[in-house]
């Protein structure tokens, strides 16, 4: 195993010394074996655009089911930026560095911030990125494929404080309590324990109640954090998210809502092939056909 992680190691090192220019032919390359090969996955992320955006004829859903291929093939040498460049790299990459930085370095120091961000192709850039701005710390949770957990923990700790796994949620409360900022991406399916049904993009989607509870409990600031391309460099969002506090589905909802503007914006740049309809409330037939629902034994 070792060795094989080495191999690993090294070819993606060698891979992330490649010109960008180099870097994004290969990526458009893989992204189109990617739209290809993975059958289930594109068949998914099919069937979620043409949910979410019913007024969209099936042309229109093609070309951003391609496009967002196309990024997921990119992410691969996005995922080598944000594990080996130089922050004095990722900076140049950045049109609005100094204005971001200027509206963080105003934030109270001593309120936690709560950084909401998306399930995108880049996500780990997009980690990797809000370090520049700030300490951050995150939750993850660990991979399946040993070799890949590795290189993901690796990359991660590089440039977080500390990465929470799933249940470790008082731990990150009481990061968030002493000032401190928290990376969460509340865009999944987590299962029916931790979450209530909300509407996103028109239909009732579990939705984690994790946020809410944090800013009631940590009396944290809430944010959405994202990064959004710009011809070869990139434009970052910090967005204030005010959360009432009265109710949990009103402000969970005020969360979809700001995700939904900013997928509408740009909505190759997200993963639509995660089941995120998976689970429906009691009574409500299945949002997927049979042939695109997970198998268990």
């Amino acid at each position: 195993m070792k060795i094989l992680e080495f191999l690993i190691y090294a070819l993606l090192k060698t891979l992330n010394m490649l010109p960008r220019s180099v870097q994004f032919s290969l990526g458009n390359f893989l992204g189109h074996i990617f739209f290809e090969t993975l059958e289930e996955r594109r068949e998914i992320s099919r069937w979620n655009l043409k949910k979410c955006f019913p007024e969209k004829k099936d042309e229109e859903i093609n070309i951003i089911l391609k496009k967002s291929f196309l990024l997921l093939g990119k992410s691969l040498f996005d995922f080598l930026n944000a594990f080996w460049a130089s922050d004095k790299k990722l900076k140049e990459l950045l049109i609005n560095f100094e204005e971001i930085k200027k509206v963080s370095d105003l934030k109270d120091p001593s309120r936690g911030k709560l950084l909401l961000f998306m399930h995108t192709p880049n996500l780990d850039l997009v980690v990797r990125i809000a370090s520049l701005f700030m300490p951050v710390s995150g939750m993850a949770r660990p991979q399946s494929n040993k070799i890949v957990d590795n290189l993901f923990k690796a990359s991660r700790k590089k440039f977080t404080e500390r990465i929470f796994n799933p249940n470790e949620i008082l731990d990150l409360l009481d990061f968030l309590k002493k000032g401190k900022a928290c990376l969460y991406a509340p865009d999944q399916d987590y299962g029916y324990k931790s979450s209530i049904f909300v509407e996103f993009f028109g239909h009732k989607a579990l939705t984690v109640k994790f946020p809410y509870i944090a800013a009631k409990k940590a009396d944290c600031d809430v944010y959405l954090f994202s990064l959004e391309k710009r011809d070869s460099k990139y434009e970052v969002n910090l967005d204030r998210v005010i959360l009432k506090g009265h109710k949990m589905e009103e402000d969970l909802r005020e969360i979809n809502l700001r995700i939904e503007e900013k997928i509408k914006k740009n909505p190759e740049n997200y993963l639509w092939s995660h089941r995120r309809f998976k689970n429906r409330p009691e009574g409500e037939k299945s949002f997927y056909p049979e042939d695109l629902l997970r198998k268990r034994s």
